[in-house]
């Protein structure tokens, strides 16, 4: 049930933990732009979720990409895979290996960008409209009360 759902569950770990986590700490960080210094919450936004989603994005992709390189690499003559056909392998492989072959990791990133980053920009967008990403979610300090 669960077999090749690792690279898409741990590339989907990594992005979503980072993300947030980098989003929301830059918010409470610089909360003294718009709270204080009059810039305009929106743009402030855009470019919070523009670093975190780059941040999170390039963090993320290299464990999606153990997907490409195990299913649709070339195999080895014989038709041996260099993984045994294992994505925890290929991903351990990838991290042994990412001083020397880094840059590699990142083919077909813009793809992956265009089709998923601006779902979870706006995603990300509207959760912090509706005061998700905020610090006081209590009900009595929402707007319904």
């Amino acid at each position: 049930m669960f077999r090749g759902g690792f690279p898409i569950a741990m590339s989907q770990w990594i992005f979503w933990t980072t993300y947030l986590t980098i989003y929301s700490f830059h918010k409470n960080k610089y909360f003294f732009l718009w709270v204080y210094q009059d810039f305009n919450y929106d743009y402030i936004k855009a470019i919070n979720l523009a670093v975190s989603f780059g941040i999170a994005s390039v963090i993320a992709y290299p464990a999606y990409y153990t997907r490409e390189m195990v299913d649709l690499w070339p195999k080895e003559r014989g038709g041996h895979c260099t993984w045994n056909n294992e994505y925890r392998k290929c991903f351990k492989w990838m991290v042994e290996n990412m001083d020397v072959l880094g840059y590699n990791y990142l083919r077909g990133y813009t793809g992956w960008v265009k089709r998923y980053g601006v779902m979870y920009i706006g995603g990300l967008w509207i959760a912090d409209n509706l005061g998700m990403m905020s610090n006081g979610n209590e009900a009595f300090n929402s707007l319904e009360a």
